[in-house]
């Protein structure tokens, strides 16, 4: 698995985000107490209430792109620091979504 933005861009490897993580553990591990779990918040979309204008670019959260590599919006992540096992929360979207997006299996 790997992680690009087009054509004409570089392939991060998933496998990044994993080590990024692992490194992340090992230091949390010398400054947390035993049984700890982190939770980080990712980057929420800004809307701009203007007719004129389109909605403000979204932009992910650097650090928790550099922890999970998830550059979609509203999402959490938690890792537990005694065994470095990570959870990924995606936001729920009501049903409507699947008319755009198509559905979910």
């Amino acid at each position: 698995m790997s992680f690009n933005k087009g054509v004409n861009t570089l392939k991060i490897s998933a496998t990044m985000f994993a080590k990024n993580r692992a490194r992340l553990v090992d230091n949390l591990k010398r400054v947390t107490p035993t049984g700890s779990v982190i939770v980080l918040q990712g980057g929420i979309e800004k809307n701009r209430y203007n007719t004129d204008a389109e909605d403000l670019p979204f932009r992910q959260e650097s650090y928790f792109f550099w922890t999970f590599g998830v550059h979609e919006s509203g999402c959490y992540g938690a890792i537990d620091v005694d065994t470095g096992r990570s959870v990924l929360f995606p936001p729920r979207l009501h049903a409507d979504y699947a008319i755009w997006d198509g559905k979910c299996v």
